[in-house]
């Protein structure tokens, strides 16, 4: 096995590990991600979407109201997703910019909140969810605004918020065994179609931060994804409610589909893309549908307070760059917010993204404002049904 094709099975088995969650979990996640598939690697398998870094498409030169001096405190989450941020964003933020990237692991809200409050803030740029954004300001002055001033017109406006900046966007959506049926499924009006498609399920559960299928249970019961928005939370429970039975197992990891699938116990789950594609790239005989997927992001969020807050909008901007966002994607299968980084990244790595148009045309984005208003009828009306 040569060094190009030993450093992608290493990132491939990585990618299969990781988490979108904070690293308090990553312990049970990697306990059950453990040895699901290890028998399905071949050293002859073609690799597709890893991108070695002399591929990475360069920065010719950036803007001076980017440059600087000094340092910037930048907490991510951890693992693969941090250490390929480090070769898409850090270094040559580092280069280019002339600001030394601190790295911290474990973005916790509770955290940065008591850091504002004591007057204690070590932090200078965190990645959390829009949602913990729009918690913290119902809270208080917790954050500084982005300057916008300073970021590249492709970042469009529905990534932009006042206190926020989205990156890393990643999908939730169907994952099936292409081997379970003749006929394959074209979205979740199959997947609740258990006569025709047989087999076991599995979807995520309200609580521990996920994501319940809200969304795919009313495109299943006959909603245009273009309508799902503002959810009839009853009239998701319910269709939820007669798919209940064919539920195996109601995931609070990601792993656990991913497990499923693999075992064949449930030939049909929601699932994260970037795992789903870890798994292909093993020769796993899986298939995706961006179908009514979600497409859920992570954001920048800067602490009020933080001590480097010239930097840290600086590397905002660079980070969230064409260029930048490019070398990310084509390091791992999550998508970009800057919508002039197509060009740069090829179009077999393109098509496993879920913001490439033709996917992001085919999912229902996560509305984090609605979720942040509903989500406690939703996990008290799924409890509901689960006891019931």
């Amino acid at each position: 096995m040569d060094k190009k094709t030993a450093s992608q099975r290493e990132m491939i088995r990585r990618l299969r590990a990781s988490v979108m969650v904070p690293p308090a979990s990553r312990r049970e996640f990697l306990t059950l991600m453990g040895g699901a598939a290890a028998g399905l690697a071949a050293a002859s398998l073609p690799l597709r979407g890893f991108a070695q870094e002399a591929d990475l498409p360069q920065f010719d030169s950036v803007p001076e109201e980017w440059k600087g001096e000094g340092e910037v405190v930048v907490v991510t989450w951890g693992g693969i997703g941090t250490d390929m941020q480090r070769k898409a964003w850090f270094e040559p933020f580092e280069k280019l910019c002339g600001i030394k990237v601190v790295e911290a692991v474990g973005p916790d809200p509770a955290k940065l909140k008591a850091m504002v409050d004591t007057g204690t803030v070590a932090w200078d740029v965190c990645q959390i969810g829009r949602g913990t954004m729009l918690e913290l300001l119902k809270q208080g002055d917790y954050l500084e605004p982005i300057d916008y001033g300073l970021v590249e017109d492709g970042v469009t406006e529905n990534y932009r918020s006042s206190h926020g900046l989205d990156i890393v966007p990643y999908a939730q959506m169907i994952a099936y065994r292409t081997d379970a049926w003749s006929e394959a499924p074209k979205g979740f009006a199959d997947f609740w179609d258990t006569e025709k498609f047989p087999g076991g399920r599995s979807m995520p559960i309200a609580t521990k931060g996920n994501i319940p299928e809200l969304v795919g249970a009313l495109i299943a019961d006959g909603v245009d994804p273009a309508d799902a928005y503002p959810i009839d939370i009853d009239r998701a429970i319910a269709a939820l409610e007669r798919i209940k039975p064919s539920v195996i197992k109601w995931w609070e990891a990601g792993a656990q589909p991913m497990q499923m699938l693999l075992d064949n116990e449930a030939p049909m789950v929601t699932a994260w893309n970037g795992r789903v594609f870890a798994a292909q790239q093993e020769g796993a005989p899986l298939e995706i549908l961006w179908d009514g997927g979600m497409l859920v992001n992570n954001a920048w969020l800067l602490p009020k307070g933080c001590p480097n807050l010239s930097n840290a909008q600086k590397f905002v901007a660079f980070s969230s760059s064409a260029i930048a966002q490019a070398r990310y994607s084509m390091l791992l299968p999550y998508g970009f917010t800057n919508v002039d980084s197509e060009q740069y990244i090829p179009a077999d790595v393109l098509a496993n993204l879920p913001t490439a148009p033709a996917n992001l045309s085919r999912m229902v984005p996560y509305q984090h404002e609605w979720w942040a208003a509903n989500r406690p009828e939703v996990i008290e009306k799924f409890n509901a049904m689960m006891l019931g």
